[in-house]
C-alpha cells in the first residue's frame, strides 16, 4: 500500500505530532525533506504532504517512499502556499502541528526537542533557529535568530514580533520560524487564504494575540534552503495589497506599545504598496502613471535603494568567502537547557562553507554541526 492510503503510525498508535509539509513543484529536493521528517528521533508522527497541483514529479516521488506515516494529500487545482496547508490542518490528527517546508531539511532530533521544552515550558508555540543554506546571501553565512545572539530559550511576545515585521535593526522577521503548534492553541484557526506570501506571519499574530506562548530556541536544527526558485520575497501589488488587508483585520491589541508597532507596521506596508504600483508601472512603460509617484521623495529613495541593494548583492556574490572563523562551535546541550555559547555564527559559516563545496572552517565539529554539514552537501 501507498502512503496515500495509510492512517496510523508505525506502531500503530495515534501520532503525537502531524507534520504538514506543503509542496508545489518541489520533486528536486522532496524526497530528502520526507526522509528528513520520517527520520526523526520521535516517532509518534504524522507527514501530511499536501501538494498544490505540481506539474512535476512530486507525487512520484513522495509515492516512492514506503512508510505508513506519510500521507499525500494530491489536489487537482492550485490553491496556493495557505489553501494548501489548510487542507492538511482539516485532516491532521496530531495534539501539536509542525510546519516543514518541501525543500527544506531537519536535524533527526528536532521534533523530540522542541516538544520537550514546550511541555517543559507550559508553551503553546516552540521554534528553533533557520540556518541558510544553498545561495548564500551574506559572507559567511547566516541564520535568522543570529542577529540575538541567543544562548537560552526565550519568549516571543506579539510586541516583539510585530517589531520584526516592521523590520527594526537587530530584530529578524520571526514569521519566517517554522513553528511547533499546540493544537489546543491552534483552536480553529486556520491560514488566511487571501495570502500568498506572509500567511505564517499573520496566523502566528492572530494566536498570539489571542493568548499563546511563544518559545525561541537558539537551537540551529533546521535547514533553511535557499535557491533560484525560493518564492518568499516576490512581492507584487497584489500579494502586498492582500498582506495590507490582512493586517488591518487582526483583532484589535489591547498592549499600547503592540498598537503602536502594528500602526508602524501598517504604514510601512501602504508604503510597500506604493512602491509596487512605481515598480508595476515602470515595468509596463507606464509613464503617465510612474511619473507622479516619482515626486514622492520615499518613493524614488526607496526606488535608489533597491538598486543599489542589488548591485551590493551582486558584488557580495562574487566575492570571496572569510576565512575568519568563529571562536568555538558549541556542543549541543540538553532541550532547553543554555549554550556554552551562541551557536548560530558556527552554524552559519559551517551551512555557507558546505554551500559551497568546501570543507567545514572548524574543527573538530559536535555531532550537530556533523549533520549539518551533511544535511547540506548530501541535500
Amino acid at each position: 500500500m501507498t502512503g496515500m492510503e495509510q492512517h496510523a503510525t508505525d506502531d500503530g498508535s495515534q501520532p503525537l505530532i502531524s507534520v504538514i509539509m506543503a509542496n508545489y513543484r518541489g520533486a528536486r529536493h522532496l524526497g530528502a525533506a520526507i526522509h528528513a521528517v520520517l527520520s526523526q528521533s520521535h516517532a509518534r508522527i504524522e507527514l501530511l504532504l499536501a501538494d498544490d497541483a505540481s506539474d512535476d514529479d512530486s507525487l512520484q516521488v513522495a509515492a516512492s517512499i514506503r512508510d505508513d506515516r506519510l500521507r499525500i494529500l494530491p489536489s487537482d487545482r492550485s490553491l496556493g502556499p495557505a489553501g494548501t496547508r489548510n487542507r492538511a490542518l482539516r485532516v491532521a490528527r496530531g495534539d501539536w502541528i509542525a510546519i516543514v517546508d518541501s525543500d527544506d531539511l531537519v536535524h533527526p532530533r528536532r521534533l523530540e526537542r522542541l516538544l520537550a521544552v514546550a511541555r517543559a515550558q507550559g508553551a503553546d508555540i516552540v521554534a528553533d533557529d533557520l540556518v541558510h543554506f544553498g545561495t548564500v546571501e551574506a559572507p559567511g553565512g547566516r541564520t535568522l535568530l543570529q542577529p540575538l545572539g541567543l544562548t537560552a530559550p526565550v519568549p516571543l511576545d506579539v510586541t516583539m514580533f510585530l517589531r520584526g515585521s516592521a523590520g527594526e535593526a537587530g530584530i529578524p522577521s520571526f514569521g519566517y520560524l517554522k513553528p511547533l503548534i499546540s493544537r489546543r492553541a491552534l483552536g480553529n484557526n486556520l491560514y488566511d487564504e487571501s495570502l500568498k506570501i506572509g500567511e505564517d506571519n499573520e496566523l502566528i499574530v492572530r494566536l498570539l494575540v489571542q493568548g499563546a506562548r511563544f518559545i525561541m530556541l537558539p537551537d540551529p536544527l533546521y535547514g533553511y534552503r535557499r535557491h533560484a526558485t525560493s518564492v518568499s520575497h516576490r512581492l507584487s501589488v497584489d500579494t502586498t495589497a492582500a498582506i495590507l488587508a490582512a493586517h488591518r483585520a487582526l483583532p484589535r491589541f489591547d498592549d499600547p506599545a503592540a498598537r503602536a508597532v502594528a500602526a508602524k507596521v501598517e504604514r510601512q506596508l501602504h508604503q510597500a504598496l506604493k512602491y509596487e504600483m512605481l515598480v508595476r508601472d515602470i515595468k509596463n512603460r507606464q509613464v503617465w502613471r510612474a511619473a507622479p509617484r516619482l515626486l514622492d521623495p520615499a518613493m524614488l529613495s526607496r526606488l535608489l535603494g533597491s538598486i543599489q541593494d542589488r548591485r551590493r548583492r551582486a558584488r557580495a556574490a562574487g566575492a570571496a568567502a572569510p576565512t575568519a572563523a568563529p571562536s568555538v562551535c558549541p556542543d549541543l546541550p540538553a532541550p532547553g537547557e543554555p549554550w556554552t555559547a551562541p551557536p548560530a555564527p558556527a552554524a552559519a559559516l559551517v551551512a555557507a562553507e558546505s554551500s559551497a563545496g568546501r570543507g567545514p572552517a572548524l574543527s573538530p565539529l559536535p555531532e550537530w554541526a556533523v549533520w549539518l554539514d551533511r544535511a547540506v552537501r548530501e541535500g
